[in-house]
């Protein structure tokens, strides 16, 4: 008779068999699939006849252990289908759900948080034929990634008030409110919505941020938004600057935008372990 599998060695396994992309009933069969990472392979210690030992009329323990198993991977899809609802209503509902089971397995959840589990669906999509097929869907999902961090993020007091006269301005640095996104499209996806035809081509920029119950969006052009994304990464003013006038945006459209995004409140003072720079 064999032993009885441990308590690590029995979570091992009914992680293997309550997350494998087979199934539970293909993947205790023995059926393979070719090129599934190592997580894939079924633990030495087989558990099968221990998780579902007891008899039931009409259903094997397969049968029994599936119902887990399928509630895991729709409880995901569901948490995906919920993050990216333009994304699921312009894929439909079997190619939405390709797409979800390809972002596990490339990027399998990890985290305590589901809020965590689309973080990177974007890039997955990228490599994706549904992607490459209609990239625009790649600047869709980035869209509406953004949205969902700013919901998730806490809003800040922007610490860093007005310029000190004894400070020099060059060396201010700025960040990003943390309800605030920036995302780089190739399509003007902004306003796109289920059941209109693709999206036209359009290069620049879109803060997605939250104000009040809702979230704004907002074009930027290329070259006011490639200043604004420096200074989001903490470039410092006068680097930006430069960036800015090797742009060729006038010294006035500089200081309109600028005036625009800290009204906004889309920029924050940043702290450095030293403390503050400028007006941060």
């Amino acid at each position: 008779m064999p032993r009885s599998p441990s308590l690590a060695e029995l979570q091992r396994w009914m992680r293997w068999a309550l997350t494998h992309p087979l199934g539970v009933a293909r993947a205790t069969s023995g059926e393979q699939l070719a090129r599934l990472p190592e997580r894939f392979t079924e633990p030495p210690a087989r558990a099968l006849p221990v998780v579902a030992a007891d008899e039931t009329p009409g259903r094997t323990a397969a049968d029994r252990l599936a119902v887990y198993g399928s509630g895991y991977f729709s409880r995901l899809h569901g948490t995906l289908q919920v993050e990216y609802p333009q994304l699921s209503a312009a894929l439909g509902e079997v190619p939405f759900r390709e797409l979800a089971a390809a972002h596990l397995l490339r990027r399998p959840s990890s985290s305590h948080s589901l809020a965590d589990l689309g973080e990177d669906l974007a890039e997955t999509l990228r490599s994706h034929p549904l992607g490459l097929e209609s990239p625009w869907l790649v600047d869709l999902a980035a869209v509406e990634r953004a949205g969902a961090e700013v919901w998730l993020s806490d809003a800040a007091l922007d610490e860093g008030g007005l310029l000190a006269a004894n400070e020099r301005w060059e060396e201010l640095r700025l960040a990003l409110a943390p309800t605030a996104r920036l995302v780089r499209l190739a399509w003007d996806v902004s306003e796109w919505s289920a059941g209109s035809e693709p999206p036209p081509r359009r290069s620049g920029w879109l803060l997605v941020w939250r104000v009040e119950a809702r979230t704004g969006l907002e074009w930027i052009d290329d070259g006011p938004g490639a200043v604004l994304e420096a200074l989001a990464r903490g470039v410092p003013l006068a680097e930006a600057c430069g960036m800015a006038e090797t742009l060729r945006l006038s010294a006035e459209a500089v200081t309109t935008a600028f005036a625009h995004w800290r009204s906004r409140g889309w920029l924050l003072g940043a702290r450095n372990p030293e403390g503050f720079f400028g007006a941060a």
